[in-house]
Parts: structure tokens; sequence; C-alpha cells
């Protein structure tokens, strides 16, 4: 037997006494159970999370309380306050760094990503391992070379989203630094990109169809907990954050995350919103469609997640530097491994981020794709032509989040 094969069974048998023994207390820690198999030390492979409150972040930098940036050429004097800034946000919204689940880190080099990772496991106990993806972009603001967005278990909640403005981190009255989602359902909405036109900016426009999805969905505003956006060039991320406040007219803004990407398109923007549930749902996932969008077979429009589990799993790469086949060939499987052993499959995926760092990752990832998905059950999903993917060599990661279908197996 592997000790990769015990480290899996250890923590499957973990979250089945959670899940089977009616009298286990309930306590944030055992609702967050990790799943490391042969990631690298300080994370997970997996994050297995039970019904509970999340905290969703949005993008934070390494400012000082009156917003100058600490550290101006040193990538670990940024990290250092990074994370003080992380820690802050997370305990004004009722939770901590104890109970990270995942970790999106955005970087300008693989070495600054590699002395993340160090750093964050200095300041986690030893069996804090959340997942991590890692992207190499430009940054909003000058000179900053890391930034991280996070999303962490709470204890407590009411039955709204609540937004929350941290006082003693630097940032925006009009906009939240964190939102604390009830536990329940969540809608992942897909990236919608968007050209200009004459009258209309791109943002307008994606926003537009956000909410007009949302709207489908019989949700409004008030149940967005992040907005994450791609753009090109990364400078214009305040003239867009404004356009994105317009559709926030009675209330601060949801956490906004940036990431510059390499396409055709000036924006792309994708949504997750709380999915308020009545009555026991039928299914664990539903994918829709909204009535004048073509469905695609790759990926859904919308993922509406109502299971007790998700399954948050890291960015995963190639075991070698390779071309754009091997790579996808290695980390779809590596990826159906990994559901196998936390539970889920194939077709219980609901989201789905593909970051490519040239076009023959992305011609492979599309090329995958259709062979691996149930036509009618893809996830929702974003797929990010990047400046690099946080690790030498490798040209494709990607990042998923499932639905339990199943117990792990033991």
């Amino acid at each position: 037997m592997t000790w990769r094969f015990i480290v899996a069974a250890v923590a499957a048998c973990c979250l089945m006494a959670v899940v089977d023994c009616p009298d286990a207390e309930e306590t944030t820690e055992s609702l967050i159970q990790y799943v490391p198999l042969d990631a690298p030390a300080g994370m997970s492979q997996a994050v297995i999370v039970r019904r509970m409150p999340l905290v969703y972040t949005r993008q934070l930098f390494a400012l000082d309380r009156e917003g100058k940036l600490v550290g101006e050429g040193s990538a670990d004097q940024q990290i250092e306050q990074v994370l003080a800034n992380l820690e802050a946000v997370l305990k004004d919204s009722g939770s901590g760094l104890d109970n990270l689940i995942r970790l999106n880190v955005y970087a300008l080099s693989t070495a600054t990503v590699t002395s993340f990772r160090e750093q964050l496991s200095k300041r986690l106990d030893p069996s804090v391992r959340p997942a991590i993806t890692s992207v190499l972009t430009p940054l909003m603001h000058r000179q900053a070379r890391v930034a991280v967005d996070a999303v962490a278990g709470a204890a407590d909640s009411g039955e709204a989203v609540a937004l929350k403005r941290c006082q003693s981190v630097a940032g925006d009255d009009e906009c939240a630094d964190a939102a604390v989602l009830p536990p329940g359902g969540i809608a992942y909405l897909s990236g919608q990109p968007a050209e200009g036109g004459l009258t209309m900016l791109p943002t307008t426009k994606s926003m537009m169809s956000l909410m007009k999805t949302l709207g489908h969905l019989k949700l409004s505003p008030q149940h967005v907990v992040q907005v994450k956006v791609f753009l090109k060039p990364v400078t214009s991320a305040e003239d867009i954050l404004r356009e994105v406040r317009k559709f926030f007219p009675d209330q601060i803004t949801p956490p906004v995350v940036f990431v510059e990407w390499l396409a055709s398109m000036p924006v792309e923007i994708e949504m997750i919103a709380q999915l308020p549930l009545s009555g026991k749902p039928a299914e664990n996932v539903e994918y829709f469609t909204p009535p004048e969008v073509r469905p695609s077979n790759t990926f859904s429009k919308v993922a509406l997640m109502r299971a007790e589990r998700q399954i948050y799993i890291s960015g995963l790469y190639a075991r070698k530097p390779s071309r754009g086949e091997p790579q996808a060939k290695y980390l779809f499987e590596q990826l159906d491994e990994i559901l196998t052993k936390t539970g889920s499959d194939m077709r219980h995926l609901v989201k789905a981020t593909y970051y490519v760092s040239d076009n023959d990752a992305a011609r492979w990832v599309d090329r995958t794709r259709p062979r691996i998905y149930d036509p009618m059950r893809p996830p929702a999903a974003s797929k990010l032509m990047v400046h690099g993917v946080g690790q030498a060599g490798r040209t494709m990661t990607v990042d998923m989040i499932a639905v339990g279908d199943r117990q792990p197996v033991r």
C-alpha cells in the first residue's frame, strides 16, 4: 500500500466519521477536510467542505493602512504584508487563516509563488493545508509583486450575504473586502466576454449579461459574493471597477479580483452568487443555460450547486515540462483520480478554470474537454490565456470545484 493511498484513505475515513455519525460535533474544523495526497508541503490536492458559511475575499495587496505599498522591490516583504492583510480581513469576517479552503496567488514570477507557499506554511498549523492555484500576471498596483484572494470557512452567518469592509486594511469604503456567504446553494456564473461598441463599454455589456442571467435565476445583485474580471491591460482595472460599481447602486460592491489575460476581447467577467434553497433539492448540481444563449458541450453558462459537500481542487500541473497534449492528458487523468478519491466524478464538476500560456496548451484543453465531459453536464468555466501558470516549464494548469456524488472511497 503506497503512502499516497494511505493519506487519501485516512482523509476519507475522517470525512466519513463526520458525515455518518449523527452525534459528531459540527465544529468549523470538522467541516473542512484537507486531502494532501502528493501535494507540496503546506497545501492539499483537494479540500472537502461540508455545508458551512464561506468567506470570499477581494484581491489583497501588500498595502499598509495608509494605502502605501510595503516592500517595494522585495517579494518577501510584500508576501508578509499580503498575509497580514489576509489574516485581518478573515478575522473581521469571523474566520481566520486556520480555516483557509482555497487561495488564488497572483505573482510576477514562479520564485515569488514558491516563496509565498513557504511563508504561508510557516504561519499555518501543519494540519491546515488549503488548495492553492497560482497565476503569473501583472498587477493593478504599480510595483506590486504578489496578490491573493481566498475562500475560507466561517463559524456563523445570517441568512443573507454579508459584505464586509475591514477598517484595519487599506481599501475603498464603497467596495467590500470580503463577503460572507451563508450555508446553502451557490450559483457559479461562467465568464461573460464582451467587446465594446459605439454606445456601450465592454464592461457594461458583460455586466448587463450577467445581471440578466441573475434575473433568470430569480437572484439579484444582493446575492453576489465575488466578481472576477479578466482584462487587458491590467492598468484599466480602476476604470473597469468604476463601471462594475454602477451595477450595485444600493449597496457596497462585492469583492472584486483582477487578472490580466492575453485575448482579443478586452474583458471577461464571471460571478459567484448565493443560491437560496427551499426544500430538499432533487439534484446536487444543475446546469443552466439562459434561453437567449446557445448551449455548449464543453461548459455551462451557470452551474447551480445544492450539495452537502463541495470539493476544491488545487491547480494541477504536469509532472515534467512538455507540450500541450501530454500536459492535458496528465492533468485530466490526475483530476479524475482526485475526484474518485474524494467521492465525486467528472459528471459532478461545478466550476472549472483553465489557465494556459501558449496556443498549444489552449488547443489541447479544447480538444480534451469534449472527450471527458458529459455534454449535458459540463461545469461553468473560464479558459484564459495568461502570462504564466505559476510553475516553471509548464504552460497549463486547471483548478476545479466539484460536488460530492457519493462517500469518498475507503
